[in-house]
């Protein structure tokens, strides 16, 4: 009967706030600050902190601003969907961190979805993700030097009151859901993007949010494929491949320019997301693997997504799909054991497959009993270093952020 207690434990609380759990720590106790950009510790490899590092990421930006050299504009102007979301909030703080994207200013424009937010022309602009048209007037994106489009119906969720809990919540009205803000945004914004780079001297670079999900999820034990951009998906098999490779489809079908498919590993993060819920329930010792624990998990550290979005920004040679994820493979096991090992929790109370299959359906069997096994090689290639390149890292990155959100 223990994989009843464990959960028991997780329908108590994944109702919790993503930010509730935030009281279990210590640390998390202080004074939010106004500012709503997700702020993370780094360390001081982060910043370059010697004469030699400094040269290097001078001339770094100086390379990178050769490739923008048609906009004749000093500022470098980034527009965001999703920009509130978890995601979002970290891209907007590493960017504000950083302070310069090729050689130039940066300057952000938050995309806000109609009817939930005002726009004031500058800061920010309205768009329809709703529309069969374009999402937004081609002429506001023409001082625009990137879209980054990460915003997305959550998939782990169902719909109505009860939806949080994520009981069996791939319904039909759920997938339809699902498809219609990553493939119906997708195609209006990409369709807008495309005709706005149609003026003389527009040049507007497409990054669209994707995930390993397009590689099915057969990714279990020992025989598990390593996945890397160049291998065929048209093949692969669940709901979340489906819809990946229309998701994808439609921003390389209707952009123009760069695109970039950016394949989101687990996002590792206290502030939201999985492991928001999963930290109270691993705190008071209700962790412990989910079905045979074998099953590839691919992450990424809140903080480090956010730097590979914008290093790929500054790479003109990153097109086409980019896995986003760290380059050290880990199986669920891996990481539960990492997580009880790093809270100074005990991990012994499993979640049996079966249990998982009758209470999350579809959703369960492809996000929680299988896996994927990828390779972050492309990202290595073209420079990017990892700053938590493996789980214990990436996971000791997200319980030491700090709460300044």
């Amino acid at each position: 009967m223990q994989y009843l207690t464990t959960m028991s434990c997780y329908l108590a609380l994944a109702s919790m706030p993503a930010r509730s759990m935030a009281a279990f720590t210590p640390a998390t106790r202080r004074k939010i600050a106004t500012s709503r950009l997700l702020a993370v510790t780094t360390t001081d490899s982060t910043k370059p902190n010697n004469f030699l590092e400094g040269m290097k990421n001078m001339f770094s930006s100086m390379a990178a601003a050769g490739a923008d050299a048609g906009k004749s504009s000093d500022v470098y102007t980034v527009a965001v969907t999703g920009s509130s979301g978890l995601v979002g909030r970290a891209l907007l703080n590493e960017i504000q961190s950083k302070g310069m994207i090729k050689g130039k200013q940066v300057k952000v424009i938050k995309l806000i979805r109609e009817g939930k937010g005002s726009a004031d022309g500058d800061s920010s602009l309205a768009w329809n993700p709703d529309t069969d048209d374009m999402a937004i007037d081609p002429g506001l994106l023409a001082d625009v030097d990137a879209v980054v489009h990460i915003a997305g119906e959550n998939v782990s969720t169902g719909l109505g009151p009860l939806g949080f809990l994520g009981i069996r919540p791939w319904t039909d009205e759920k997938k339809s859901a699902i498809l219609d803000s990553r493939v119906k945004s997708t195609k209006a914004l990409a369709a807008a993007v495309r005709e706005a780079n149609k003026s003389p001297g527009s040049k507007i670079d497409f990054l669209c949010a994707s995930g390993p999900g397009i590689y099915g999820y057969d990714g279990v034990g020992a025989s598990a494929p390593l996945w890397d951009e160049s291998a065929d998906t048209s093949g692969t098999t669940g709901f979340l491949a489906e819809i990946s490779r229309e998701w994808e489809g439609a921003a390389m079908e209707k952009a123009n320019g760069r695109v970039v498919l950016m394949r989101f590993g687990v996002v590792l993060s206290k502030m939201g997301g999985a492991l928001a819920k999963l930290y109270p329930i691993f705190l008071v010792g209700g962790g412990g693997n989910v079905g045979s624990g074998n099953q590839f998990f691919p992450f990424i550290s809140a903080r480090d997504l956010a730097r590979s979005i914008v290093h790929t920004i500054e790479t003109p040679q990153l097109k086409g799909p980019v896995n986003m994820v760290a380059p050290t493979p880990c199986t669920n096991a891996e990481f539960t054991s990492s997580f009880g090992s790093l809270i100074s929790r005990p991990t012994i109370l499993p979640l049996p497959g079966f249990a998982v299959s009758a209470l999350f359906g579809q959703m369960g069997e492809e996000m929680l009993l299988g896996g994927q096994k990828v390779s972050a090689s492309k990202l290595v290639k073209s420079g990017f270093e990892f700053q938590h390149d493996t789980i214990e890292k990436a996971l000791k990155s997200a319980i030491d952020e700090e709460n300044d959100i």
